[in-house]
């Protein structure tokens, strides 16, 4: 199918955020600074990770008269019907971080422009296989995840890859839910208080993250558990800079993420046909002794 628009007008883009802060926040950033340099009319919404309101937005978005749709779907199951009836009305979805189950996928979305899940994990379980392995240590793991969402699966199941790899003695104490900053805070500190042995969080996502080093705060694990986790922002990695409690943080780039998400959406408003459904932006990990590296990162902020 071939998407049109006139000319003479500006091309209206709509876009779906899980949130606004932190990595969303960053995606939005890319995404709007690559509209503006595209003279793109705009229109932004957060579902708040609500399915119902991921919902009313698209109906909004359709009724505005948008000619793409940028997302990171709820669910990759129950976002389905709602992107069923952006197809129906003829216009295209680009997925960025998320999408769809593989078949509704590739049925209704043009392209995903993501990073690659599983590395995210893999290389920060690797260097905590081998940080064990130099302090002479088992490794006692309590993990925030964020499991709904089939992306932070793979992260998780790339992070054990990693500790395998290495060959590190390894046992996962305790394992819950826990992505939202707040809540992880309090899920954090109720496991490391009832399992005081653990000696390593590792979160799959920012919220996660800076939930776990708060629970080392709250608990009085400082200098007994660590953290290892994903996604950088300002605080976290001022947490790595400082080197007490988080020790290695696997960045995405939310803001080449959300550039590389518009410029695909203006592809699918041309019909342009694209190489690889699936377009990787890439990771970065920082780990306590990368001071010049965090110190470029924050300036750029």
């Amino acid at each position: 199918m071939i998407f049109s628009s006139s000319a003479s007008a500006k091309i209206k883009v709509g876009a779906l955020y899980l949130d606004t802060a932190g990595f969303f926040g960053e995606i939005k950033v890319g995404i709007e600074t690559a509209g503006a340099a595209e003279g793109i009319d705009l229109t932004g919404t957060n579902s708040q990770s609500d399915v119902a309101k991921e919902s009313s937005s698209i109906d909004t978005l359709i009724a505005t008269g948008v000619e793409v749709v940028i997302m990171s779907p709820v669910s990759t199951d129950a976002s389905v019907a709602a992107v069923e009836r952006l197809a129906e009305a003829g216009i295209p979805v680009v997925c960025y971080n998320t999408c769809l189950n593989d078949d509704d996928a590739k049925r209704l979305a043009y392209a995903l422009v993501t990073t690659s899940q599983r590395e995210l994990g893999y290389p920060v379980g690797i260097i905590a296989g081998n940080w064990a392995i130099k302090a002479g240590i088992d490794l006692k793991i309590g993990i925030h995840n964020c499991n709904r969402y089939e992306a932070c699966q793979e992260r998780e199941d790339g992070f054990i890859a990693g500790i395998e790899s290495t060959g590190a003695n390894f046992e996962v104490v305790n394992n819950q839910e826990a992505f939202e900053n707040d809540k992880a805070t309090q899920i954090g500190t109720d496991i490391l208080i009832a399992n005081p042995e653990i000696n390593l969080m590792y979160a799959a996502n920012e919220g996660g993250t800076i939930g776990a080093v708060n629970a080392v705060l709250a608990s009085g694990q400082v200098g007994k558990t660590y953290v290892m986790g994903t996604d950088a922002t300002e605080e976290l990695m001022n947490f790595v800079a400082d080197g007490e409690i988080l020790l290695a943080l696997n960045s995405q780039f939310p803001r080449e993420m959300g550039a590389g998400a518009m410029k695909a959406a203006l592809k699918a408003i041309k019909g342009e046909k694209i190489d690889e459904f699936v377009q990787l932006t890439p990771t970065k990990v920082f780990t306590t002794v990368d001071r010049l590296a965090i110190a470029k990162w924050l300036s750029e902020r």
